[in-house]
């Protein structure tokens, strides 16, 4: 069984230390920071991280802007944000940066035209294979990952499919880069779950897992055994990490439930 992460904001607890503590609690082998929040958790991080019961898995979001706006200062922003997490993540001994690359509630000068290319796509690909071999360079250095993460076409006008980010990493073919695969937008982009993952292998080194309704899974309908039997077949040994947006009930009832739920589909699947 993959090691399993919490994100650090559903946890229980008054402080950092304490929500730590019901991180190992209830099961998980690690919790993920949640980068938009970052001012919120940094400095008690920090004082605590020697001590943490469990490991500092990785950071999603909290850079700025996207490489992918209209304005070369934004993405230039972008790319300097997305140092200076790379080295907060080597300081906490965290293993991953998890970045889509351009959401749309956080990006209001997003390109949207072709312009000298075929399509919007094929502009957008080659703007962000421009960046990332540097970025992945810096990864390497800090020995972390740069994780590209598709998203649903709700939330992205780029990447909703991991076959696309599966294929990005091929072009690339930089060890410090991979993607992240989430169950919540693959049921929504996916046709089959568990043959997508099944062909973006080996580009996929992170999940995310959470159920239909976006709350932790367990209590939900989407169904994780077919994605968990072909990350087995690939012989997938990433993060499982709990990234839902809200709980079903109290904490300390549905997250134990979801981490034992969790282990209980991979040794079925």
């Amino acid at each position: 069984m993959p090691p399993i992460s919490c994100r650090l904001e559903v946890l229980p607890g008054e402080h950092v230390a304490d929500q730590l503590s019901a991180a190992r609690r209830f099961g998980f082998d690690g919790v993920a920071l949640p980068g938009r929040f970052l001012n919120c958790w940094l400095r008690p991080i920090r004082e605590c991280v020697a001590d943490s019961p469990v490991a500092l898995a990785g950071i999603s979001l909290g850079f700025r802007g996207s490489l992918l706006s209209e304005s070369p200062v934004e993405r230039n922003a972008c790319r300097d944000s997305l140092l200076k997490l790379m080295d907060l993540a080597a300081e906490l001994d965290a293993r991953w940066i998890n970045m889509p690359p351009c959401l749309l509630q956080d990006n209001a000068n997003l390109i949207s035209d072709a312009g000298e290319y075929p399509s919007l796509r094929e502009r957008l690909d080659n703007l962000l294979l421009e960046q990332l071999p540097g970025l992945g360079d810096a990864a390497r250095d800090r020995k972390i990952l740069l994780l590209l993460e598709p998203v649903n076409r709700y939330e992205s006008h780029y990447l909703n499919s991991i076959l696309h980010a599966a294929r990005l990493c091929e072009q690339l073919n930089h060890p410090a880069i991979g993607c992240t695969a989430d169950f919540f937008h693959m049921q929504l982009e996916e046709l089959n779950t568990g043959e997508a993952l099944r062909q973006a292998r080996p580009a996929v080194r992170h999940i995310h897992v959470a159920e239909n309704t976006r709350v932790e899974p367990g209590p939900g309908s989407l169904d994780f055994k077919p994605g968990f039997a072909a990350l087995k077949q690939n012989a997938y040994a990433g993060w499982i990490e709990i990234e839902c947006r809200r709980l079903s009930g109290p904490a300390d009832e549905v997250l134990p439930r979801s981490a034992d739920y969790l282990r209980k589909k991979w040794n079925e699947a």
